[in-house]
């Protein structure tokens, strides 16, 4: 059995959202979200190490989340059933409830 790489618990969500990629917007939609990053799909391939920040409203009763992070990890999603597709993890290097 494969063993759990990650320390924190993943909340799934399908939510849509614009993230920002060197000053250039991207559509993407986050489909889970911890305390450590995050996976979204989106249309266009990025860059591992490519520094990404988003603005991300995941809980009804809260303001919205502001991250900053970095890309670790893409690969092509296996199913090609929206126009997203890659999926791509983000780990966070700062979250705040304050435009970062």
């Amino acid at each position: 059995m494969d063993e759990e790489r990650r320390k924190f618990a993943r909340l799934a969500t399908d939510e849509n959202t614009v993230l920002d990629k060197d000053g250039k917007k991207q559509d993407a939609c986050l489909a889970d979200i911890s305390l450590g990053g995050m996976k979204i799909a989106c249309d266009n391939k990025v860059e591992i190490g490519s520094a990404i920040s988003g603005q991300f409203k995941i809980l009804p009763d809260l303001g919205p989340f502001y991250v900053k992070g970095e890309v670790v990890w893409i690969k092509p999603k296996s199913e090609q059933t929206s126009s997203q597709a890659y999926e791509v993890g983000i780990k966070f290097s700062k979250v705040s409830t304050i435009p970062v």
